[in-house]
């Protein structure tokens, strides 16, 4: 009975946290919403799609998905999830490309808010928000330049969250515009709290501990280590929110060197909340391999990069284009 009664509370502890989970990301996504309906009524969202096609075509993408991914840069992944939900199925892409556009969503998402984190923990604003949005692009087309060599995922994308939408959206009709509305967000509360529930399952049953410690040395070896190792770990598996206070803390204190810091935040701001996005993504059509291993691999050879690039680079020069503030302190 009592094992019962743990169970029951487990399952609300972690319902109610989905529910506020849900309830911040809804009020940004209705608004994205009514402003992609109001796109298409305005007959504006060919013009649009038509100033991201030269860049969109470079890593393999219909021209729409300049919108998906100026959303998610702009407000967060959900936000680029929900205008790629209202793109479909009007817009059927390849597994390929729908791995591609959730790469760069993860990679690249949120940027004034989680950048402006980064900044308060050490690091420049310009340039991790730069590395975020260049790194992803690179990523996306080294990536499609692999699928189209190979011919690698180039059956139609299953995109599960998108079979539960409905007729994507069109011109007119607002009242079948509504009802799809509330259904994608039905869903997407179903996908939130499943989620965390999932997480919460994993830290229960302490996967999530074993794979902190097989990812441990690998961090290693890219120049984050001691106390940088473990609050790098909170926010590649629960995102850079997580991870960026943390850091911002032990920066106050003085107790990581500003080199220690500033990998870490950028390994975070490529790589962060492991699971849980990435999941996400997967639901919209992505296929592991890319968002999850060749993220991984891709940034873990950028941070090297950068690793060896500090190595070459005058501590004056770090300082000035790279780090805000003195070691141990951040900026206000």
């Amino acid at each position: 009975m009592s094992s019962f009664l743990s169970v029951l509370r487990f399952v609300g502890l972690t319902g109610r946290e989905g529910l506020r989970t849900y309830w911040t990301l809804v009020r940004l996504m209705i608004p994205v919403m009514i402003g992609v309906k109001i796109l298409v009524e305005l007959g504006l969202l060919p013009v649009l799609a038509r100033l991201f096609a030269p860049v969109m075509h470079l890593v393999g993408l219909p021209p729409e998905t300049g919108l998906v991914w100026a959303s998610a840069l702009l407000v967060n992944l959900y936000g680029g999830a929900v205008v790629l939900l209202a793109l479909l199925p009007t817009m059927p892409l390849t597994a390929a490309q729908a791995t591609i556009i959730g790469l760069m969503m993860l990679m690249a998402h949120a940027i004034p808010l989680e950048q402006s984190i980064a900044r308060r923990a050490g690091t420049s604003f310009v340039f991790s928000s730069v590395l975020r949005i260049g790194g992803a692009f690179a990523a996306g087309a080294l990536f499609n330049l692999f699928c189209q060599a190979t011919g690698w995922l180039q059956q139609p994308a299953l995109v599960v969250l998108g079979a539960l939408h409905g007729g994507g959206v069109q011109a007119g009709a607002w009242g079948a515009w509504l009802l799809d509305s509330a259904r994608s967000l039905l869903m997407i509360l179903g996908i939130v709290v499943t989620l965390v529930f999932l997480l919460r399952v994993l830290d229960r049953l302490g996967i999530t501990g074993r794979l902190t410690r097989a990812l441990a040395p690998v961090l290693g070896r890219v120049g984050i280590g001691g106390r940088a190792m473990p609050l790098t770990m909170v926010g590649v598996l629960l995102g850079l929110s997580y991870g960026g206070a943390l850091i911002i803390r032990e920066a106050q204190a003085g107790t990581i060197p500003r080199r220690q810091i500033f990998l870490a935040l950028c390994l975070l701001s490529l790589c962060h909340s492991l699971i849980e996005d990435t999941l996400l993504v997967m639901a919209l059509g992505a296929d592991w391999t890319g968002v999850l291993v060749w993220r991984v691999a891709f940034t873990l050879a950028v941070i090297w990069g950068l690793d060896r690039m500090l190595d070459a680079l005058p501590e004056r020069m770090a300082q000035r284009f790279l780090y805000t503030g003195k070691e141990g302190v951040t900026c206000p």
